[in-house]
């Protein structure tokens, strides 16, 4: 079996962010590879959910709503790191299209190997 890198770009502003959390949240719903998951899909639809009220709160400039939209970007990521987790620790290069097909980001490392040069005798 060989091993699959399994990845999400959660940088960037909070809107880039929610969208990808949205498209992924949604693909895990469809994703058989994830039905024994860490984390219920019903938990992690709900952590966006507020996570996208915050965003909406904190365009007001108010503290507290920063605060709190700060906070659930947070909670987002810490889940999404533990489903990145789970989805390498089980997937294989056939599931590589569906990961891809759920809005991750899914390839088989290459490594590149060693070149050693033999030292020249004359």
């Amino acid at each position: 079996m060989s091993y699959v890198k399994v990845s999400v770009d959660l940088t960037g502003k909070d809107s880039t962010v929610l969208s990808t959390v949205h498209r992924c949240t949604r693909g895990l719903e469809t994703l058989l590879l994830y039905k024994a998951g860490p984390i219920p899909v019903e938990e992690v639809k709900g952590a966006v959910s507020y996570y996208d009220t915050s965003h909406e709160g904190a365009k007001t400039g108010n503290r507290v709503e920063i605060f709190k939209r700060n906070n659930a970007r947070r909670t987002v990521t810490e889940m999404f790191k533990k489903i990145i987790s789970f989805l390498q620790s089980v997937a294989t290069e056939e599931d590589i299209p569906a990961l891809m097909e759920a809005g991750f980001n899914a390839r088989v490392p290459s490594y590149r190997k060693r070149t050693t040069t033999e030292p020249t005798t004359a």
